[in-house]
């Protein structure tokens, strides 16, 4: 069932403060949601200009470190 009384200009007066808060809070949403995506794209750009690879824990010539598990000792 609709509404009896449908008389879209007193309803648009009755909820103008609504209408701007939505309105508002689309606008903020696609501006934040814009400066996230542009955050991002800044971010995963290389800083390096010949796009070399800067190894993060050293250099790659060293030999990892395995670790290997010590021998049990049985307890008589």
């Amino acid at each position: 069932m609709s509404a009896p009384d449908n008389d879209t200009k007193t309803q648009k007066k009755r909820h103008r403060h609504a209408l701007i808060g939505i309105k508002t809070a689309i606008i903020a949403g696609a501006l934040l949601m814009i400066a996230g995506i542009v955050y991002a794209v800044l971010q995963a750009t290389d800083p390096s200009p010949d796009g070399d690879v800067q190894p993060v824990d050293g250099p790659a010539d060293i030999e990892p470190v395995i670790a290997r598990p010590q021998p049990v000792e049985e307890h008589r």
